[in-house]
C-alpha cells in the first residue's frame, strides 16, 4: 500500500487562501446576479384579487373596513332547574 503523504505534495498556505477568497468570490458574485438580475425579463405581478375594495370617503357599506348588518337573536329563556337535580 502506497503511502498517503508521499503520493500529493501538500498545498502552500497561500494557495489555499487564494482558492478560498476564489470560492467566497464566485458565491458573492452568483447570489448578487440572482439578486439584481440584470438584462432578465420582469417577474410578473398577479393582478389584485377581485372582491370588495376600500372604504371611500363616506361609504360605510359593502367596502373593506365598511360597516356589517348583524341580526341579533335573543338568548332562549334559561330552563328551570328540575326537582332531582338539586341535592
Amino acid at each position: 500500500m502506497a503511502d498517503e503523504d508521499g503520493d500529493f505534495p501538500p498545498v502552500p498556505l497561500r494557495r489555499r487562501l487564494f482558492i478560498a477568497l476564489l470560492a467566497v468570490a464566485t458565491a458573492v458574485t452568483l447570489f448578487m446576479m440572482m439578486l439584481e438580475r440584470i438584462g432578465a425579463p420582469e417577474i410578473p405581478r398577479p393582478p389584485p384579487p377581485a372582491g370588495p375594495s376600500v372604504c371611500a370617503e363616506g361609504q360605510l357599506s359593502r367596502c373593506l373596513g365598511g360597516k356589517a348588518e348583524v341580526i341579533v337573536v335573543p338568548a332562549p329563556a334559561a330552563a328551570p332547574a328540575s326537582a332531582g337535580s338539586v341535592r
